[in-house]
């Protein structure tokens, strides 16, 4: 039998696009209500890391919704790992119980996106330069990945996050 999972993230979700705040929440009980964060890279290097106060304590469990911010790492259609999880002060099993893994794309400099659905003749350089700022074609093609297999084959009526950089 599995032990019931006693933290669950809901957001962010896995492929979603992430600024340098954003929002962790989901449900979860921890260790003095509070749940733990970090953000690494493909390398495994942290890029931030905290605490999330609200959790449930005791074993009761709470919903949770905190703004959270990495530190001053540029980072531009990085892909990145959100691990969301338990205190674990023994430290036999790092990072923690309940260990969460959200795979995002970090734009340190997003100041949003639109959502676009592709027309007949667009390609990716096309849509950066009427829907988007200061916004590449990679930059799009980073935050679909989970959409677009080739930058280069798109077809029309695929919905595509547009990040919006300052």
């Amino acid at each position: 039998m599995v032990a019931p999972r006693l933290i669950e993230i809901r957001q962010p979700r896995h492929n979603d696009v992430i600024g340098k705040a954003f929002v962790i929440a989901g449900f979860g009980t921890g260790f003095e209500a509070v749940v733990l964060w970090k953000v690494l890279d493909n390398a495994g290097h942290t890029l931030g890391s905290g605490n999330i106060h609200g959790a449930g304590s005791m074993g009761v469990i709470h919903d949770f919704g905190n703004v959270v911010t990495l530190g001053n790492t540029p980072a531009r259609g990085a892909h990145v790992t959100l691990q969301v999880f338990g205190d674990d002060p023994s430290g036999i099993h790092p990072p923690g119980p309940d260990l969460n893994l959200v795979r995002v794309t970090l734009f340190t400099a997003l100041a949003g996106f639109k959502l676009y659905e592709v027309k007949s003749g667009d390609n990716l350089t096309k849509i950066a330069a009427q829907q988007g700022q200061n916004t590449t074609a990679t930059d799009i093609f980073d935050a679909n990945r989970d959409t677009i297999v080739n930058p280069n084959l798109i077809f029309p009526g695929q919905i595509f996050r547009v990040p919006l950089l300052s």
